[in-house]
């Protein structure tokens, strides 16, 4: 039986095997103008992986609690999910890095990022990031919604190779000895 995996905000990005995801509007998500913090298509118990990268830092604090429990809901009993968002304290580093540069490359636009999508009537809208993470709070916030196994994964393993998003981010760009800019976390349900 095949695995039934997400990917959630896919934006203009493509995973093979996965349904995508998006508010967004683009020939390869699977559910375009779809909000991800309500997935009322997909059965309790039903997905067996879920990934999301730069997605989850729209949502504030309580709302990523409550989009949490519903990824919760539907993922299987020892179903995964694999998230990145931006790492406040990588951010911090690149800005003493760079002499305290606020404008610097790596810097506000982890912090503050701003989306625009199309949704289906063909008006560009806006998101902006509502928070930020390090491993210890996002790890607390998945501990609270009844994750468990919380730990680090190696996106570059875990993605494919030609497969390019924000959890391969590096300071300097693409520079594996940098800093990585994203905390990558992968968690199983209870």
């Amino acid at each position: 039986m095949n695995k039934i995996k997400l990917h959630l905000g896919c934006g203009k990005k493509y995973l093979p095997g996965y349904i995508h995801i998006d508010i967004d509007n683009a020939p390869h998500i699977d559910y375009p103008d779809t909000d991800i913090s309500n997935l009322h298509m997909f059965k309790d118990n039903s997905v067996d992986l879920i990934y999301t990268c730069g997605t989850f830092e729209y949502f504030d604090r309580s709302e990523g609690a409550n989009v949490l429990k519903e990824w919760n809901r539907i993922l299987k009993s020892n179903g995964s999910l694999y998230i990145s968002v931006p790492d406040f304290k990588s951010i911090t580093d690149v800005y003493i890095q760079n002499n305290n540069d606020l404008d610097g490359e790596g810097i506000l636009g982890p912090i503050f990022g701003k989306w625009k999508y199309t949704n289906n009537n063909g008006t560009d809208k806006f998101i902006y990031h509502k928070t930020v993470y390090d491993f210890k709070s996002l790890s607390k916030m998945l501990s609270n919604c009844s994750y468990t196994n919380i730990e680090s994964y190696d996106c570059w393993e875990f993605l494919p190779d030609n497969f390019d998003d924000f959890s391969k981010a590096y300071m300097p760009y693409k520079d594996r000895n940098g800093i990585q800019i994203s905390v990558n976390i992968k968690c199983k349900k209870l």
